[in-house]
């Protein structure tokens, strides 16, 4: 062997042994120094990995919030409230005038009524929830009005004249509007709720009026709301037949009366139906404050000592062009919030956390349970009934 190839078999030698060298200072200096630092010290190879996963499946596994807003029924409904013995909610199925009820959470689902009942398409439930007037109108748009007895399970025709109805804080008699266009006959009158022994209060010139009877010996009578026109609110004694105007000339006007009836809650625009607001007044219209919500009084519910009210508070409501207007007809889609107002600190507490709102809702129809720990409402987008739990 040559004096050159001896010095090259020497030097890959030696660039052999410092490379064997290198690895042993790695594998047994530096990377344990790291293991431990990293805290996987003594552990064998891989260990780490596995209780890292473990950790990882039980995040996976701990339990969701709880989701506090849900629908409860399984159709499109109209017409919810609350059961006579204020434990279950009730309400008629659009499909077919069917009666069911459940539970505050939706649980216990039952049918309580098979009877169909097709065109149906309003139904007003007496105070104490023993009688309802149901309302029908068939494809040529012809109206009809019954008033049902659930002791009786019989249902009479009202006159057909007969418009807006409202029932009295006893459930004893309804007041409404007779509107005869042929013979010019146009009176506010109260009935029996069968629509005998009635009673002529007032005859007017104003026709298609809405009607209220909350507690008290006073009916309210107003126009139906409307952005571009105004309207007003109009009182009317049962006893005495005094007639006073409480409230005049409001661009959209809309009403929720308190459980006592001593309180209004109402929403008015401008006079080209923006600017949308929610107020609080006394029975007689004064007293007005300001709730600072921009929603419709349709999207809000009274608690029974009056404190606090509930509103659902769309998020788009600039997208509106005119209010209420647009909600009526359906061109005016909300994407809502819920909150408690106090109305006396105009305190408002959001409800529902974000991860709540799993999909969008247009409300209607407030609604408390008795001991005001569920709200529900019809959401527009598809007619079903919600519970959120409070």
């Amino acid at each position: 062997m040559n004096t050159k190839l001896k010095k090259i078999l020497i030097i890959i030698i030696i660039i052999l042994i410092i490379a064997l060298i290198g690895l042993l200072v790695y594998n047994f200096v530096i990377k344990k120094s790291t293991t431990q630092e990293n805290g996987g010290a003594g552990l064998p190879e891989g260990q780490e990995n596995e209780e890292n996963g473990a950790a990882g499946e039980e995040e996976i596994s701990q339990p969701r919030p709880e989701v506090r807003i849900k629908a409860i029924s399984q159709e499109p409904i109209f017409s919810p409230t609350i059961t006579s013995d204020k434990t279950k909610v009730v309400y008629y199925l659009r499909s077919n005038g069917n009666v069911w009820q459940s539970n505050f959470d939706g649980s216990n689902l039952s049918q309580t009524s098979t009877t169909i009942l097709e065109n149906l398409v309003k139904v007003i439930w007496s105070p104490d929830k023993n009688n309802v007037i149901t309302i029908f109108q068939d494809n040529l748009e012809n109206i009809s009005k019954y008033f049902y007895s659930y002791a009786t399970q019989k249902a009479l025709p009202l006159d057909k004249y007969i418009n807006y109805i409202a029932w009295s804080p006893d459930s004893k008699k309804i007041a409404y509007q007779y509107q005869n266009d042929f013979t010019d006959n146009n009176n506010i009158s109260t009935a029996n709720p069968d629509g005998t022994k009635y009673m002529t209060l007032l005859k007017t010139r104003m026709k298609n009026l809405i009607i209220e009877w909350p507690k008290g010996s006073d009916i309210f009578l107003r126009e139906k709301p409307s952005g571009i026109a105004q309207s007003s609110l109009y009182s009317l004694n049962t006893l005495s037949k005094s007639f006073n105007n409480i409230m005049p000339n409001v661009y959209g006007l809309s009403i929720k009366w308190s459980y006592e009836g001593d309180k209004i809650l109402y929403s008015k625009t401008n006079s080209k139906g923006g600017n949308i607001g929610i107020f609080i007044a006394d029975r007689n219209g004064i007293n007005e404050k300001s709730a600072n919500v921009s929603t419709l009084a349709e999207k809000c519910a009274w608690s029974q000592d009056t404190r606090y009210i509930y509103c659902a508070v769309p998020k788009n409501i600039a997208d509106a062009k005119v209010l209420p207007d647009d909600f009526y007809k359906g061109t005016f889609i909300g994407n809502d919030e819920f909150y408690k107002i106090n109305i006396g600190t105009g305190e408002k507490t959001n409800i529902l956390e974000k991860e709540n709102l799993i999909e969008a809702y247009d409300a209607a129809d407030l609604l408390l349970s008795p001991q005001e720990n569920y709200l529900f409402f019809i959401n527009k987008e598809n007619g079903l009934l919600y519970s959120i739990k409070l």
